[in-house]
């Protein structure tokens, strides 16, 4: 078994693991006395807190936290690509109104670039001149669509409705 992460060495000691996966950690401590040695010390230690916690629960003074703070030392150094790479951040995590604004202004500018682009490109130019006989099929097809619809029954009329009479002579289809 390749070593364990620290979630599995807590996992185990916290008993959440599955019977199978503490057998193997089980199996893996067996054969290294290092790690084993160490859930062995985290053991004690829980033990160890357990019981001091039961006997006196942990009471912090009002200047506890200020205290810590002044014995931990100054901060440590970042690095300059550590440094960037934050200021990035914070310079790019815009708000939830900042992001709606800049998804309106590319919004727009998405529109007006496809207004241009898909616009006509000579709009200025001269309609083509029709012949007399396309004008004579263009007036024979409005005339017939009009008699055509004009011959329809208007939707929702009694008359509309299907009676299957033509349907008689068609075949089934399967």
């Amino acid at each position: 078994m390749n070593r364990i992460s620290n979630e599995q060495i807590m996992d185990y000691l916290d008993g959440a693991l599955s019977p199978d996966e503490t057998a193997r950690v089980e199996e893996y401590l067996k054969t290294n006395s290092a790690d084993a040695e160490m859930v062995r010390d985290i053991e004690t230690a829980l033990g160890a807190a357990k019981a001091w916690h039961e006997s006196e629960p942990l009471q912090v003074g009002h200047n506890f936290w200020p205290a810590l703070r002044d014995n931990l030392g100054p901060a440590p150094k970042r690095s300059a690509w550590s440094k960037f790479k934050n200021q990035m951040a914070r310079a790019f995590s815009p708000s939830p109104a900042t992001r709606i604004s800049m998804g309106a202004a590319v919004a727009a500018i998405v529109l007006a670039m496809s207004a241009f682009l898909f616009a006509p490109q000579n709009a200025t130019q001269n309609a083509v001149a029709l012949s007399e006989a396309d004008k004579v099929f263009i007036k024979q097809s409005v005339q017939k669509h009009e008699v055509y619809v004009q011959s329809q029954p208007a939707p929702g009329d009694a008359s509309s409705l299907e009676t299957g009479a033509e349907d008689e002579n068609e075949r089934e289809i399967p």
